[in-house]
């Protein structure tokens, strides 16, 4: 199994292989940084607390903004100039943090990153919907999700060796690691600037092809159903994980910050191990079956986390454990899965409007789940939380078979005839 999923990826184009490895070089720098912000700006910048709840506030609200006009401008110009332009903002406002010593440079580095960040999912996604198709499509996004987890979490070990070791300043070191960070998004903007072809944006389009609209793309009730099961997913799912999960644990006394650690280094694991382990074995199951699938893997994971809760000591740790492995697992059979679904859907008038839409609702879960958390969890020691969490869960695999009856047995079953040797036309 390990050999023909090698040979497989050995076989994927040349340019889906270079938008991976950028990939993982800027996900390393995101782990660099990626638990810090909070206490670089209280602790170590010494701002008041207020500076990194709004710093945090503006770059969410922002990134929301900004990714649907990354999904216009994606539709309506040259990839070459898009691709390049996100990954450079991103790479000025994450590195902008290191001159942060006021809260006008902090909340102008949230703005500046939060439109950066914002379209760093939607063009790498439409940019591998671009250079593939058929079979290798699903692979190449099943190894995104791979490489994202692998190396943010080699990138966050990094930056906790960093921030403690006995090299200069606090403020120094973390400087260093936003500058890194944002190092890593520049070098992916110039690999992507030479990888695309040049040209204007309407090259290769035909005549009668224009550019779609939001519009257009909400009305197809495919669509529609793709971005509410990954809009309730996100909710009950990726926003809860740094948010109800271990508010739930901690404040009920089951784990510590100790056990909490285990439980992160954990699900990065399990991910990664799932995705090249479990996903090639799966990959003639239909499509909804997997999704469907995940949302019973998240009520599962979530039972365990409530009676986890109940407990204390190694009981406590190894329900929390099993339940998070439970939820790593689910996460394998959403994101990749429904992307390349999308992406077989959608024509490519309106794909960077769709991926857009897309990466809205997956992130719509950070800023929806925590509130959600802020909400439940402080009556009965949370029990509503985790009643909610599990009858979300559970909804969402309802919801699949509304996607499921709205879609093609060719569209659900993944196809896995290889395409012909040539790549795909890029638009360029």
């Amino acid at each position: 199994m390990l050999r023909s999923s090698w040979s497989r990826v050995a076989a994927l184009p040349g340019r889906a292989k270079v938008l991976l490895w950028t990939n993982a070089v800027s996900s390393f720098g995101g782990g660099l940084v990626l638990p810090f912000l909070w206490v670089y700006l209280r602790d170590i910048r010494g701002l008041p607390v207020w500076v990194p709840a709004a710093t945090l506030a503006v770059q969410a609200a922002t990134a929301v903004v900004g990714g649907l006009v990354w999904g216009a401008l994606l539709d309506r110009m040259p990839y070459r100039v898009v691709v390049p332009t996100v990954m450079t903002i991103a790479g000025v406002g994450t590195a902008a943090y290191a001159l942060a010593g006021t809260p006008v440079v902090a909340l102008t580095a949230a703005v500046v990153y939060g439109i950066g960040i914002s379209g760093v999912g939607t063009v790498l996604r439409t940019m591998y919907a671009a250079v593939t198709e058929g079979a290798q499509r699903s692979l190449v996004f099943s190894l995104d999700f791979a490489v994202f987890n692998g190396m943010t979490g080699v990138g966050v070990v990094a930056g906790g060796l960093v921030s403690v070791a006995h090299l200069g300043t606090a403020v120094e070191r973390f400087s260093a690691l936003y500058v890194a960070d944002g190092l890593t998004f520049v070098m992916t903007a110039l690999v992507t600037a030479a990888l695309l072809p040049r040209g204007t944006a309407d090259a290769d389009r035909p005549a009668e092809r224009r550019p779609g609209s939001y519009l257009s793309v909400l009305r197809d009730p495919r669509l529609l159903a793709i971005l509410a099961v990954m809009l309730l997913t996100s909710v009950v799912c990726y926003g809860q994980f740094r948010s109800g999960l271990p508010g739930y644990l901690t404040a009920s006394g089951a784990l510590g910050a100790g056990g909490l650690s285990f439980a992160f280094a954990l699900n990065i694991v399990v991910a990664v191990v799932t995705q090249f382990a479990l996903m090639p074995a799966l990959q003639r199951v239909r499509r909804t079956t997997l999704v469907g699938l995940s949302g019973l893997l998240f009520a599962g994971c979530w039972l365990l986390v409530l009676v986890a809760g109940t407990q204390r000591g190694t009981a406590a740790v190894v329900l929390a454990a099993a339940g998070v492995t439970l939820m790593s697992v689910g996460e394998v059979l959403v994101v990749p899965v429904l992307s390349a679904l999308l992406n077989d859907v959608v024509g490519d008038e309106v794909r960077g409007r769709a991926n857009a839409l897309f990466s809205t609702m997956l992130s719509s879960g950070s800023v929806l789940g925590p509130a959600v958390a802020a909400i439940l969890l402080p009556p009965s020691k949370g029990l509503p939380l985790m009643v909610f969490l599990i009858a979300g869960s559970l909804l969402t695999s309802g919801l699949v078979w509304v996607l499921r009856r709205r879609i093609t047995d060719d569209l659900d079953l993944e196809r896995t005839e290889e395409p012909a040797p040539a790549e795909p036309a890029l638009q360029s």
